[in-house]
């Protein structure tokens, strides 16, 4: 009887014991809660990380490999990693790094200062405000490669921005590095853009993911980079968007001298691929070459694609890309069909490429 009678004690208070440590770890887990609510609004926004993996099988008969074979292989284009976020103080910062090489390439690496409501300053190095499409991530592209004109302008280069937004009206400046490095002569860029539809169109190309009422955007810039002789010229864009289809557009008029050998042709993946004037391989000076790109979206999960470029070069070049992307989990996860068709005076050539993009 005294056994059970201590038994039953002992089960009281070790159920009162319990209970209290429930209760003193609920209140210790709401003052961890609190106290990193806390430290999250001290330190800022927070940092995300993460990063991204773009892959294709090429084929081409038009190419060989080693004077030898035709192209037919795998290839990595991005294996990315990259940070993000914004301080306390209400600076946000960009660090990304691309290792598809097989050793890392700094890509961005800057800060983002809010001066007023309305206008915004970057410093470091970043992609210059000329064309829209340059800006766009390229795991967010439709297709595999960039328009010519796009790709001219989507290196990186070290600099300063400042840039505006007024309601349907934004405008930005660029000043970078030109062609000569940090010597003294330097690249810059005035643009002007206007949203005619809605707000505007995305920083994702094609029409998934945009709402079911149209969008619609144009721009223009000009831009001069002073260590080339007559390295001047003008850019102009024009899309729209919607849930169904998107039309996107660019034309480029340049100057003797065409652009900096600082903005390349970035673009360009497929360095096994040598049909003439690929993608850009000729950027003449003394010229207007154009793009023209329609995408139409079948379901939720399958959009096609047409794009046409004449890049106005002496041996007329022209492109054709068409291209079919499926949707697992949006542009974060997506299965990429391309066929490209490239004419030329010197010889035509033709490149299947499948793939995928992978974001994590």
């Amino acid at each position: 009887m005294k056994k059970l009678v201590f038994s039953a004690c002992a089960l009281t208070l070790t159920c009162g014991t319990a209970v209290a440590n429930n209760s003193d770890w609920d209140q210790l887990d709401n003052d961890v809660q609190a106290l990193s609510a806390n430290l999250q609004d001290m330190e800022g926004g927070g940092m995300t990380v993460g990063g991204r993996i773009r892959a294709a099988y090429e084929s081409s008969s038009d190419a060989t490999i080693s004077g030898a074979n035709d192209l037919g292989g795998f290839a990595i284009y991005n294996a990315r990693l990259f940070a993000t976020g914004t301080t306390a103080a209400g600076i946000g910062y960009r660090l990304e790094t691309d290792f598809a090489s097989g050793t890392g390439t700094l890509l961005d690496a800057y800060i983002d200062v809010s001066a007023g409501d309305t206008i915004d300053i970057r410093m470091g190095r970043f992609r210059g405000y000329v064309l829209s499409e340059s800006q766009i991530d390229s795991g967010n592209l439709f297709f595999f490669d960039r328009s010519t004109n796009a790709a001219v302008f989507a290196g990186r280069q070290d600099g300063i921005a400042v840039s505006g937004d007024m309601d349907a009206f934004n405008w930005a400046i660029t000043i970078q590095n030109g062609s000569d490095g940090t010597a003294d002569e330097l690249f810059y860029a005035i643009r002007a853009g206007m949203d005619f539809m809605g707000e505007g169109t995305s920083m994702v190309e094609g029409a998934y993911g945009a709402g079911d009422d149209m969008t619609a955007s144009a721009g223009i810039a000009y831009y001069d980079d002073g260590a080339a002789t007559d390295g001047s010229g003008f850019a102009i864009e024009a899309g729209a968007q919607s849930s169904q289809f998107s039309l996107s557009a660019n034309l480029t008029s340049r100057d003797d001298g065409g652009v900096g050998s600082n903005f390349g042709t970035g673009g360009v993946h497929v360095a096994t691929f040598t049909a003439p004037g690929y993608a850009g391989a000729v950027l003449e000076g003394d010229n207007t070459p154009w793009s023209l790109m329609g995408t139409f979206a079948l379901n939720e999960s399958w959009e096609l694609g047409l794009r046409y470029q004449d890049l106005d070069d002496t041996n007329s070049t022209d492109i054709i890309d068409f291209g079919a992307n499926y949707y697992v989990d949006g542009h974060a996860m997506k299965y990429i069909i391309n066929w490209t068709s490239v004419g030329s005076d010197l010889g035509d050539g033709d490149l299947i490429r499948v793939g995928f993009n992978a974001a994590f």
